[in-house]
């Protein structure tokens, strides 16, 4: 363990040299502008690799009722996506893999991942509220209101993303998704819609 969180200062404080050495923060806004002075891009993956962090939120899928949706383009192809959300009756966290297909405005994406739902307040709202609950939750565990779920999922998505203007960054997108509760094997199709904006 300690030699892990060495490694990780190590990697950390590399990071944080190199930084000053060019002068610029990750946090910086990275924008590839035209002779008019328009940000503008020619493909989605060529805008990801300028814009590489998007914050955004969205509702269904593996988020549930509605939450906050973190993108990190890792590479243009490749974005690891990590959600909060809460439903009328839980709290869910989950972490996925998402790969691009290269386009212009409508682009295809695949998308792997895990989410937790959970419960232990026995408060007005039930877990019965929510058709997935319902599927995969005993009696008792619905009746009680305490509860610690455990999702996969797999599936597709399409998305449009503004490339050029002041708007350029901006993504709107649906999905749909195929959810198994690990411990009982129950099978869900469902599907999530959100926005997130890259910068």
């Amino acid at each position: 363990m300690k030699s892990i969180l060495m490694t990780l200062v190590v990697c950390l404080s590399a990071s944080v040299f190199a930084q000053m050495e060019t002068n610029t923060s990750i946090f910086s806004k990275n924008q590839k502008i035209d002779q008019q002075g328009i940000e503008i891009y020619s493909t989605n993956l060529e805008m990801k690799a300028h814009k590489k962090i998007g914050i955004g939120m969205v509702t269904g899928g593996l988020t549930g009722g509605f939450g906050l949706n973190g993108e990190f383009n890792l590479e243009p192809q490749n974005a690891l996506v990590v959600g909060l959300g809460r439903g009328d009756s839980y709290n869910s966290f989950n972490l996925a893999w998402k790969h691009n297909f290269e386009s212009e405005y409508l682009s295809l994406y695949t998308k792997v991942g895990y989410g937790k739902w959970f419960n232990n307040n026995s408060g007005a709202n039930s877990a019965s509220s929510n058709d997935i609950l319902k599927r995969v939750l005993t009696e008792s565990e619905v009746r009680e209101n305490k509860f610690n779920t455990d999702f996969f999922a797999g599936g597709a998505g399409l998305e449009y993303n503004q490339l050029e203007g002041e708007l350029a960054g901006v993504n709107f997108f649906g999905e749909l998704l195929l959810m198994t509760e690990i411990k009982r094997s129950v099978y869900l199709p469902t599907g999530s819609i959100g926005v997130t904006y890259f910068y």
